[in-house]
């Protein structure tokens, strides 16, 4: 392999990787910022639908 293939790679990953941390910090700073009680139907939510899934 050429090298500056092989640097432009290890350049892709690393804006690859960069993306992918910051997207997940941005998620959990939203995440934080939902008031508890969106937290709790969102979470109730999920329990129904799971419920619904295990009956079927």
């Amino acid at each position: 392999m050429h090298p500056l293939v092989a640097i432009g790679l290890v350049f892709l990953t690393a804006i690859a990787w960069t993306v992918t941390i910051l997207t997940m910090l941005i998620v959990l700073v939203k995440d934080r910022r939902r008031p508890p009680t969106e937290v709790r139907h969102a979470l109730q939510g999920a329990e129904i639908q799971s419920s619904e899934e295990r009956a079927a």
